[in-house]
């Protein structure tokens, strides 16, 4: 198995196509917001041609107006990883969100957490600044691995402390083998490719695609609709902002997370990571992997 990881718009997809088709190879998403269908463009999947070239998974697997969080990820990928062994095919596990790639290769039992639906309930009700302290005061670890704007997160972290009563430690099964490749370019390299994938997107039609995600009122505070770009490109829409200031709002979010990414993957000391713009990855992956 090959992981390959690293922050938005750094070269994974083309670099795990590359991977596939020279080992015979099964591409396994890790992007929490590509598992949506209709949100093609806004989430940079890999095209219809790319797919029918190489084997996706876990992309168009739910609709917008649905919860899926990282328990069901685990689920599904255990699963997906299990048929691609069966197969006798290399799996490469490709993306940006690391509580992801994490779920899936280091042994993490997330069904052991408790659940509580009004515990829940509760918590959903306040904002994430008040989340973010009571999670603080709580459990001090959790609330240092999350985002303090990623009110998902901290409502799912404060329900398990909550419950509990307190911190909740991780129960951990044996991680999965895995060649952990990450990808660094240059920070200047990263922002132009952030700015491109932004103007292009625009060029391939997200306006028609966020008007149609609007037209069917899916709910602004589902996980599906925190994807980058979608909340700008609804206000452009709706005549609040031109397009320009949507343009750079979504690139501004964009590098924001990147940053974020980074400070994820940094924690992986297993990772190996390459310079895309000196460095072609793939010779030492298929020499690593032989």
């Amino acid at each position: 198995m090959i992981a390959i990881v690293g922050p938005t718009a750094s070269g994974k997809s083309a670099l795990a196509m590359r991977v596939a088709e020279r080992m015979g190879g099964e591409i396994v998403s890790a992007d929490s917001r590509q598992v949506y269908r209709g949100m093609d463009i806004g989430t940079a999947k890999p095209t219809i041609e790319e797919r029918a070239r190489i084997p996706h998974h876990l992309v168009d697997i739910v609709d917008p107006g649905e919860r899926y969080d990282v328990l069901r990820y685990q689920r599904d990928g255990r699963a997906v990883l299990a048929g691609i062994r069966a197969r006798g095919r290399v799996a490469l596990v490709v993306g940006g969100t690391g509580l992801y790639v994490r779920a899936l290769l280091d042994g993490l039992e997330l069904a052991s957490l408790p659940h509580d639906p009004e515990v829940r309930a509760r918590i959903e009700s306040e904002d994430p600044a008040t989340l973010h302290e009571r999670l603080r005061a709580m459990d001090p670890n959790a609330a240092s691995r999350v985002d303090p704007r990623n009110r998902r997160r901290l409502v799912r972290y404060l329900e398990v402390a909550t419950i509990a009563g307190g911190p909740v430690p991780r129960v951990r099964g044996a991680p999965l083998a895995a060649l952990r490749i990450g990808l660094r370019p240059p920070r200047e390299v990263l922002v132009a490719a952030i700015e491109r994938r932004v103007r292009d997107m625009v060029a391939q039609g997200v306006l028609d695609e966020a008007r149609s995600l609007v037209a069917r009122g899916i709910d602004p505070r589902l996980p599906s609709m925190s994807a980058h770009g979608y909340v700008h490109w609804a206000a452009l829409l709706r005549g609040e902002i031109d397009l320009e200031t949507a343009i750079a709002r979504t690139a501004r979010d964009v590098r924001a997370y990147s940053r974020r990414q980074m400070t994820w993957f940094r924690r992986d000391a297993a990772i190996r990571w390459f310079d895309p713009t000196t460095t072609d990855p793939l010779p030492e992956i298929v020499e690593a992997a032989a």
